[in-house]
């Protein structure tokens, strides 16, 4: 059993020397390292000298048209709130100038109404005296008429009464003068 063990221990060793003088494929030799720092200097100088320069040109002039957008905003911003102002002033004159024209058509219209008013007080006041005029006359009419009647009726009814003939003259001034006594009365 012993010289199993050795056996096997002399298997092992030699199997480790192997191992150990074959290459690590994970290590790079010499010659890799050389060429990967030729081809990395290579790239270096390619993305530095023509890959990076019109990346960053871009770059700048996007920075730039930004920046000059913003610039534009904000004028244009300023233009808005100017106008606006405009817009609001003038807006606010519109309604001032509204409010002076009602004002300035109402008062027409309260002094036209007026004028109106006393017009038609007058004209109603010409018809209330036309009428009392004509209602003056239709009466003082009437009453010459229902006077005439009455002392018709009456020298009538004494002629007829008395049977005789009566001085109508003197019977009409007496049934005037009752006529106009009782009128007054009333």
């Amino acid at each position: 059993m012993l010289a199993s063990i050795l056996a096997a221990t002399e298997v092992v060793t030699t199997e480790v020397t192997k191992v150990a003088e074959t290459k690590n494929p994970i290590l790079p030799t010499v010659n890799e390292m050389f060429w990967a720092a030729v081809f990395f200097v290579l790239l270096w100088a390619l993305m530095k000298f023509v890959l990076l320069p019109p990346i960053t040109k871009v770059m700048n002039a996007r920075d730039e048209k930004v920046r000059s957008d913003l610039q534009a905003a904000e004028a244009a911003e300023s233009t808005r709130a100017s106008k606006l102002a405009e817009y609001e002033a003038g807006l606010a004159g519109a309604r001032a100038e509204a409010v002076a024209l009602l004002e300035a058509a109402r008062s027409e219209g309260d002094a036209e109404r007026r004028s109106q008013i006393a017009a038609a007080e007058a004209d109603a006041a010409a018809a209330k005296a036309e009428a009392a005029a004509a209602v003056a006359d239709a009466k003082v009419r009437a009453r010459s008429e229902l006077t005439a009647s009455i002392t018709d009726i009456a020298v009538g009814a004494a002629e007829a009464v008395v049977q005789k003939s009566i001085d109508r003259a003197a019977q009409t001034a007496l049934v005037e003068d009752y006529v106009n006594r009782s009128g007054s009365q009333n």
